[in-house]
């Protein structure tokens, strides 16, 4: 059956447009890659009952999915009367946590106030050093002009100059000052050392009464100087200070020295007119704890989630996987705790293969993200596999042959000796427990890569409100697929021993 707003895909053919054979190699690419996408995500509209052709329509199909089968079911005016109530409700609790989280971090006026106070006593600080360096300038400078040996005058300006341009520096790169502030206060003390040299060598002169013709090119000389020094001074500065972040220089000093011992719970704010996002420590713990709240939510509302789901199975054609209850908020305990136990049985099949990504890693060193690759797509297959195991019907699948990584690691003979032999019997055994789900996803592996990026994208706060009640009635949709379906559990029938419903 189609959909109403079902629309026939049609391939360009006019040679001139960017997909046509007139085009370019890279738009023809993009059409072709975009037809694919599209025909993914439209298949459920266009052809039902059977898998799209290829893998990248296959992976977008199960990426589309679950929000056709939500636009079916909301078709009716009483489950989707249900469905806006319980996710307004649920979205509307999460919100205020959020609201009385921001009010509690975002006390931006005393954030500011405390902020300027820092900032502007690093700033008093750093303009009280910079002109007690200009003062060693400028008494180098009236040194210079006949008091004891020239070497050692000039090594004595040299010396001077020098530690003018370090105290601007450092002053830009630890936040004191923003970098061009720095470098036109190093400029300005030059100009100011040698304007005050040149007046007390004037006065010394008009005291010695010396003529004007004498004192005319000494003072030239001298305006000459001054300007090189204070064009060296500018330009070391702003050559040093010119990677400097203008977050940075903006930035407190006592902040910057959290960030540098690593915790630094930064909340955003607006400073200058500038929203500065915050760290991204309080991003994760923001979310982190936003996802805790909303795990008690769905665990306080989960009954309304499940008959959202049956009413999802009936309208798209998939025997409904839960019996028919009366929803009511209550606390399942009993569902918290296989919860609790399926998560921690995830987690020990993630580590189960961090031995083997490691020996993997050895001969990979000279890429040093490849651990990191390597247990992230590790994740990502469990992430699948969960997601297939979303529906009960994953569970009683039929299981052919042992699980893909038990059979690499067969394969590799050098490895079956001593401790690691019994390792792959381990891991066999570990996977025995989830054989059917594996199974599943093996024979549709592209389709439910799909399903785990928008179970995956659904889990962030708040749309897991939004996705949950459609993700197990997509994987049942799936199943359905598969060219070794599984028995169909009857209505109202009781659950395999796993516990697997959700």
């Amino acid at each position: 059956m189609k959909g109403k707003d079902f629309k026939p895909l049609q391939k360009e053919k006019d040679s001139g447009t960017s997909g046509g054979p007139g085009g370019s190699p890279g738009r023809n690419f993009a059409s072709e890659l975009w037809d694919e996408v599209r025909g993914g995500a439209e298949h459920f509209q266009s052809t039902r009952g059977q898998l799209p052709r290829g893998r990248i329509r296959q992976f977008f199909y199960g990426v589309a999915l679950p929000f056709h089968i939500a636009r079916v079911t909301l078709a009716n005016p009483t489950v989707r009367a249900t469905y806006l109530k319980v996710t307004a409700l649920q979205t509307a609790f999460l919100l205020a946590i959020a609201a009385a989280w921001a009010f509690n971090q975002f006390d931006g006026e005393k954030r500011e106030k405390q902020r300027t106070a820092i900032s502007e006593a690093a700033r008093e600080r750093a303009e009280a050093r910079i002109e007690q360096r200009t003062q060693e300038l400028e008494a180098a400078l009236k040194a210079r002009k006949g008091q004891g040996p020239s070497q050692g005058d000039s090594a004595a300006v040299t010396k001077a100059v020098t530690a003018l341009i370090n105290e601007a520096i450092n002053s830009g790169k630890n936040g004191d000052l923003p970098p061009e502030e720095a470098a036109e206060a190093a400029e300005t003390a030059a100009d100011e050392a040698t304007a005050a040299a040149r007046e007390a060598e004037e006065e010394r002169e008009e005291a010695a009464q010396e003529t004007p013709e004498r004192a005319t090119p000494e003072a030239d000389a001298e305006d000459s100087l001054g300007d090189q020094i204070s064009a060296v001074i500018r330009a070391q500065v702003a050559e040093a200070l010119q990677d400097v972040p203008e977050a940075n220089a903006k930035g407190s000093r006592v902040q910057k020295e959290l960030q540098k011992k690593g915790l630094n719970i930064d909340a955003p704010e607006v400073r200058n007119g500038v929203f500065f996002l915050g760290s991204w420590e309080f991003w994760a713990l923001f979310f982190g704890s936003l996802s805790v709240v909303q795990w008690i939510v769905v665990a306080l509302s989960r009954d309304y989630h499940t008959v959202i789901s049956r009413e999802a199975s009936l309208a798209t054609g998939v025997p409904p996987e839960d019996p028919e209850i009366t929803p009511r908020v209550r606390l399942n305990v009993p569902w918290m705790r296989s919860k609790l136990k399926r998560r921690w049985r995830a987690f020990l099949l993630f580590m189960m293969g961090v031995p083997a990504l490691v020996l993997l890693c050895i001969p990979l060193c000279w890429f040093p993200k490849s651990f990191t690759l390597l247990s992230s797509l590790w994740g990502f297959w469990w992430l699948i596999v969960f997601a297939a195991a979303k529906s009960d019907r994953a569970w009683v699948a039929p299981v052919t042959r042992p699980p893909w990584f038990v059979r690499v690691w067969s394969t590799l003979p050098a490895l079956h000796v001593g401790p690691l032999r019994n390792y792959v019997a381990r891991m066999a055994r570990r996977a025995e427990g989830i054989a059917g789900p594996i199974a599943t996803v093996e024979r549709q592996p592209w389709v439910f890569a799909g399903l785990a990026l928008t179970r995956f994208v659904g889990t962030i706060p708040p749309f897991r409100c939004f996705t949950r009640p459609f993700i197990p009635v997509a994987s049942a949709h799936l199943i359905g697929l598969d060219p070794e379906q599984p028995p169909a559990l009857k209505s109202g029938g009781s659950p395999p021993p796993h516990d697997a419903g959700d």
